[in-house]
């Protein structure tokens, strides 16, 4: 595999391959200048906006709801702060790459995606940009939509597993250190994180649809998937002892959702018209909102269909890597409802998405 820089002025990535999995691998991931210099400006401002916030004032109070007002993590200085939420973006961003390449999506778009006139050969993946020229819908946006999901839980296992990694090193943190540092980094990880998604939905809030339209799903819905799986898979024992950190269950969460929350705030107060905190963009999580359990239906039908297939042309990883939906999930997307007199029933489910919300 090798790696290429592009230097077109687009923020985002892609993923190439000449997609013959019966055949040695000619895989490339190509980088755009773009994306790492607007990832490293936003991390700068980021920090440089959290450290602005005066004591006492009232974004200051929105965080005694996780226990302290501290905004970033004290075991890192100013420049480590800035260095490790760049750093974890690109790297995400690089894994994501890496999961489709790993999963073959090229082939797969090709099998499972339109047929006869309609059909297209695809050898580029193209990550977090809008489409050009129309709106896709119908099969090929499904199969294009699944496909992104399932780069994103792959890239998420490989960011969970590099996090422990790096704590472990005994130059980057000692015994004594490293459960300080695991929770600075971690914090910092999904500050980063949530800032590549945020850069790629822009400035308007959060839109939950059910229709599956365009190349990619809504970037804030996918930061809503991404981050349980994060903490959820370092809940798992395994990792709290190979890493040595005591955070149980809620503190994970807390500490997951306070990171994501700094970057609400920071994107809200400085990218919006009004220049103030808007609590439409706070994430939610899917299961609190009917529209996106609708829109994963298809999903799930399609990612079952495509599953064997993609185990059969996987290059390598851990079964761990490939997306999946527990039972109790299944259920909960398979019932939802948006009528009657439910907490669903007052949810628009099926409202159509402008082409500027729906992908990006």
């Amino acid at each position: 595999m090798s790696i290429a820089w592009c230097e077109a002025e687009i923020y985002g990535a892609f993923a190439s391959s000449p997609g013959q999995s019966d055949k040695p691998p000619k895989h490339t991931i190509t980088v755009r200048y773009e994306f790492v210099r607007q990832v490293w400006r936003d991390a700068e401002h980021l920090c440089e906006f959290l450290r602005s916030i005066p004591e006492g004032h009232g974004y200051d109070k929105l965080y005694d709801f996780w226990g302290d007002r501290t905004k970033l993590p004290s075991c890192f200085n100013k420049k480590e702060h800035v260095r490790n939420m760049f750093v974890a973006a690109i790297t995400w961003v690089y894994f994501h790459e890496l999961g489709h390449l790993m999963q073959e999506h090229g082939i797969i778009r090709d099998e499972f995606g339109p047929r006869g006139d309609k059909a297209k050969k695809t050898t580029e993946v193209h990550d977090c940009e809008v489409t050009q020229g129309k709106l896709i819908n119908g099969r090929e946006a499904l199969v294009s939509h699944v496909t992104e999901l399932a780069a994103d839980f792959e890239a998420t296992n490989f960011y969970v597993i590099e996090l422990i990694r790096h704590c472990l090193n005994p130059d980057f943190a000692d015994d004594h250190e490293r459960p300080e540092v695991f929770s600075g980094l971690l914090y910092l990880m999904v500050c980063g994180l949530s800032l590549v998604f945020f850069r790629f939905n822009g400035n308007k809030p959060i839109l939950p649809i059910a229709a599956v339209e365009g190349s990619h799903p809504n970037p804030l819905t996918r930061l809503e998937l991404l981050i349980p799986q994060i903490f959820e898979k370092l809940d798992l024992d395994i990792f709290r002892t190979a890493a040595g950190y005591a955070l149980d269950r809620k503190q994970l969460v807390l500490l997951c959702t306070k990171a994501a929350f700094s970057a609400t705030l920071y994107w809200s107060v400085t990218h919006t018209e009004n220049h103030e905190f808007d609590t439409r963009f706070l994430l939610h999580g899917i299961m609190s909102r009917p529209a996106t359990l609708q829109y994963l239906q298809p999903i799930v039908v399609i990612w079952d269909e495509m599953l064997p297939k993609i185990r059969a042309v996987r290059r390598f990883g851990s079964p761990r890597g490939l997306m999946y939906f527990t039972d109790t999930a299944r259920s909960r997307i398979k019932s939802v409802i948006t009528w009657g007199s439910g907490p669903e029933a007052s949810a628009t489910a099926t409202a159509p998405s402008p082409l500027d919300a729906a992908t990006s």
